[in-house]
């Protein structure tokens, strides 16, 4: 896993909940702006995933493989599932769900990044 794509997914995931923060205060609902914020974070996930374990399948690291795949194929889960949420509810409560998403998101990207680099 490269630092720098571990480091922008953490980035974007944590801008999602200070952004999700923003407008849980302002009792306003998810917004296309933060939708599309997330759907890029999404992207990053999913590709991370394929990338992952391409990675994880060639490499010579002592990386704890059931551990590490575990967290792959959680972490892509998370936003969509945090969005559909926040979707359907729609007061202030389902901006909250999006933040505690992305702070999931960015918790579990840290793991993963320790994990690859055998922390």
């Amino acid at each position: 896993m490269a630092d720098w794509v571990a480091y922008a997914l953490m980035a974007g995931a944590l801008a999602g909940a200070a952004w999700s923060g923003v407008l849980l205060v302002l009792g306003r609902p998810m917004n296309d702006p933060l939708f599309w914020l997330l759907a890029v974070v999404e992207l990053g996930l999913v590709v991370e995933l394929i990338a992952g374990s391409i990675a994880l399948a060639l490499t010579e690291r002592e990386v704890d493989g059931v551990t590490f795949i575990g967290y792959l194929a959680t972490v892509w889960l998370v936003l969509p599932f945090g969005v559909a949420w926040a979707a359907s509810e729609k007061t202030r409560w389902g901006t909250g769900v999006l933040v505690l998403a992305c702070i999931t998101v960015t918790v579990m990207v840290l793991r993963l990044h320790q994990l690859w680099n055998g922390l």
